[in-house]
């Protein structure tokens, strides 16, 4: 039975999850795709100590779906439990910072204090990930357990979830606190709404065009092509602002060890030609380590690598990775065989019109599709050359550190086990540069370069997300980081 990922906040990376997630729980602020914050849980903030304390003032009358009172206590018992290393929200913490101690003064204020200036501490919170949970139910919660059915105070209320995976959510009658961001800042217009996770893409667009859903998440690229004219239909699109969509490579493990492997990947990988075959050309062919609609991309990197079969036999040659009678290369009598770990679409299909790609340079890519739990053991093992690599942030740091730092090796998001002191030194300062200064803008332009430099990972495309809804749908709004829509606030369904 296909089941929606488990909706806790701390341990959520999917969108599916993510988009219930942030339904039913409300964090601090909220931003825009300008990276203007807003007021939610936090009438008003102040930032003082050159960035190293933010300090919150909570709004008054929030309750939380099972009674209990907003508070500074309920707050930092949320953040406390995202740190706790028994909740092994690994990729969350990173986004978290170099945090000191969080502190409640009074009942209505909560410090966060850190250990060197962190400005991108705004551009973090925001997101689902830190959606306050009500004190009353953390309660009932064990060191390291889930929160499977969360409570929260946000619009929609979790209300179960069926034996056949459909996880339902209930409006929120006493909704009144919506930020500024939505038009209709009371209760939702929709009484309830039903997820299901339904993975088959083509089962996915049959439900939509028989009525049965109407909404469904992220429509194959090939049906959007198909439908995309159809008055019956509305879609939404929005750039995904995260990591470009491609492959980290292992740098500690042969042969990926070895950087002309991975320069040589780079240039054998036929972007464009995957982008408009594979995905109608919905998507757009990205090369550097950020994708379209995050802050400082450097466009000068996108001209490092083309599709230039020939310079990528040339590099194998140069190092010692030679053709021999087979199709594959060898050196010292090891074939170029690459071990590549995904876990579902779109990386899926991405590897496996790589291995065509690849072969006719002679490298052997081996790919292995997995379960997402097997997965992610696998590659926090660093038993893999190439894996599926995502961070979404419309931030830098959210990508760059997340994916690159050497804190976040092993336990985090750094899958290609990179650790370069030269890296780790540019992330650290951007991490403490004032947002959106011409300084901070060239730290993340250094860092761009370092990676490519490194060449951890192989970049194949910015992804553009695509929802699919019914006509009579209205007012469904992108969030803006692409990852997911806002909160469904302002939905609502002509009769």
């Amino acid at each position: 039975m296909e089941k929606i990922d488990v909706i806790d906040p701390a341990l959520t990376t999917g969108a599916a999850a993510g988009e219930i997630a942030q339904n039913i729980l409300d964090a601090l602020i909220t931003m825009d795709s300008d990276q203007k914050f807003y007021p939610a849980l936090a009438s008003k903030w102040t930032i003082t100590d050159a960035s190293k304390t933010f300090t919150f003032t909570l709004r008054d009358g929030v309750k939380f779906h099972d009674g209990s009172t907003l508070s500074s206590a309920a707050v930092k018992g949320s953040f406390d439990r995202i740190l706790d290393p028994k909740t092994k929200a690994g990729a969350v913490v990173s986004l978290v910072g170099p945090i000191d101690k969080i502190t409640t003064p009074d009942d209505r204020t909560v410090v966060f204090s850190f250990k060197q200036p962190y400005p991108a501490f705004m551009l973090q919170i925001w997101r689902y990930f830190f959606g306050i949970l009500s004190p009353k139910y953390l309660t009932t919660l064990k060191p390291g357990d889930v929160a499977a059915e969360p409570v929260g105070s946000g619009p929609f209320m979790f209300a179960g979830r069926s034996s056949d995976g459909v996880v339902t959510i209930k409006a929120n009658p006493d909704y009144s606190w919506a930020t500024e961001l939505f038009k209709n800042r009371a209760a939702p217009y929709l009484d309830q709404i039903k997820f299901r996770a339904i993975t088959e893409p083509s089962t996915r667009v049959a439900t939509l065009e028989s009525g049965e859903n109407l909404f469904i998440d992220e429509i194959p690229e090939a049906d959007y092509a198909r439908l995309k004219d159809d008055k019956r239909f509305r879609f939404v699109l929005s750039p995904r602002a995260s990591h470009t969509l491609g492959f980290s490579m292992n740098v500690t493990r042969a042969p990926t060890d070895d950087h002309a492997v991975r320069e040589a990947v780079n240039w054998a990988v036929d972007r464009k030609s995957i982008v408009d075959k594979i995905f109608f050309g919905v998507h757009h062919v990205s090369v550097g380590p950020l994708s379209e609609g995050v802050w400082a991309r450097e466009e000068s990197i996108e001209k490092a690598f083309s599709f230039d079969p020939a310079k990528a036999k040339q590099i194998l040659d140069t190092a010692g990775w030679t053709a021999g009678s087979g199709p594959i290369r060898q050196k010292n009598g090891q074939n170029l065989e690459i071990a590549l770990a995904t876990f579902r679409s779109p990386w899926t299909e991405i590897a496996q019109a790589m291995q065509a790609q690849l072969r006719d340079v002679g490298i052997d890519l081996k790919v292995q599709v997995m379960e997402r739990g097997p997965y992610l053991d696998y590659i926090r093992g660093y038993k893999h050359n190439m894996a599926a690599t995502s961070s979404t942030s419309i931030d830098p740091d959210g990508v760059l550190r997340v994916c690159y730092h050497s804190a976040n090796r092993v336990s985090g998001s750094n899958f290609s086990n990179v650790n370069d002191p030269q890296l780790d030194a540019l992330l650290v300062k951007g991490q403490g540069q004032d947002l959106g200064t011409p300084e901070r803008k060239q730290t993340y332009v250094d860092a761009q370069k370092r990676v490519m430099e490194i060449l951890p990972f192989v970049g194949v495309m910015s992804q553009v997300r695509v929802e699919a809804m019914a006509a009579k749908v209205h007012d469904f709004k992108p969030g803006p980081d692409g990852l997911t829509g806002t909160a469904m606030n302002d939905v609502w369904v002509e009769s």
